[in-house]
């Protein structure tokens, strides 16, 4: 990333903690649990607290979900700058044979029931080509779309590392209706994963596993992150800006963690 690029990744992740933390902790309410020991939005939870101070304080589910949001605007300022074009919450429209979407439908209704394994090209040589009546569909909000100075089309669901069982087939079902809107074999789809939540070790999260061939349709970690940006050393600049803004946050929630440990501790005594 050059300068201009980081300032602007730098920007968007300090102000998503700015207002995650004015959203889920206003300063009012940490003055009423403070003062008067009443918290309307139910900061409070003292059994859970005993155990692991200002564990609530984490809302991690809340705090998830609206980083999975910012995912997509950092991969748009790291990937405008190398790409023909880049676009978030992209309406994607277009016609697709009925055939096609009939066997997408199926295929998906058969790796869920485990009567078939993910299988790139076979499914790729189903979808493209596809000859008859065709209709229009529409994939609303696709969370990602590169097209490439060499003219090639990628299409990415940026979901969850630990999507649910139906999240993971409505990606699958998804990635394939873009190709098939594309008909074209410089149209690529798939599913952008930002980190591994296993470390080193192979992704397995067993809900996504009966749905992709993750070699050839899955970009995890370093190699999704790495391919927005062209460049080997974006995953790990893009860690270090976000350590960087939480260094300087830390001082704002220490502070949030103090008072709501003290006001656990008065409701516990209560």
């Amino acid at each position: 990333m050059d300068a201009e690029t980081r300032g602007q990744v730098k920007g968007l992740v300090s102000d998503f903690m700015d207002r995650w933390l004015n959203d889920n902790f206003p300063e009012g309410e940490l003055a009423m649990i403070e003062e008067e020991g009443v918290s309307p939005s139910g900061l409070l939870a003292p059994f859970h607290d005993a155990l692991v101070p200002a564990i609530t304080q984490l809302k991690e589910r809340s705090f998830s979900t609206r980083l999975g949001n910012l995912h997509e605007r950092v991969a748009k300022a790291i990937g405008r700058p190398v790409h023909a074009e880049v676009r978030i919450a992209y309406d994607l429209t277009g016609e697709i044979p009925l055939v096609t979407r009939e066997w997408i439908a199926q295929r998906v209704a058969q790796l869920r029931g485990r009567a078939a394994t993910p299988d790139f090209e076979f499914e790729r040589q189903n979808i493209i080509g596809g000859i008859g009546q065709r209709v229009t569909d529409l994939i609303p909000d696709m969370d990602l779309f590169i097209r490439t100075h060499e003219g090639e089309e990628h299409y990415f669901e940026i979901k969850s590392p630990k999507a649910n069982i139906e999240q993971a087939a409505a990606v699958k079902r998804q990635l394939m209706t873009a190709v098939a809107m594309r008909q074209s074999q410089q149209a690529w789809s798939w599913w952008g994963v930002p980190y591994n939540p296993y470390g080193s070790a192979p992704f397995s999260h067993p809900f996504a596993q009966p749905f992709f061939d993750f070699e050839r349709e899955v970009m995890i970690g370093p190699k999704f992150w790495n391919f927005v940006a062209q460049s080997d050393e974006t995953y790990e600049e893009l860690l270090d800006v976000y350590r960087e803004v939480g260094v300087a946050f830390q001082g704002r929630l220490s502070e949030i963690r103090r008072r709501l440990e003290e006001a656990a501790r008065r409701s516990a005594g209560a």
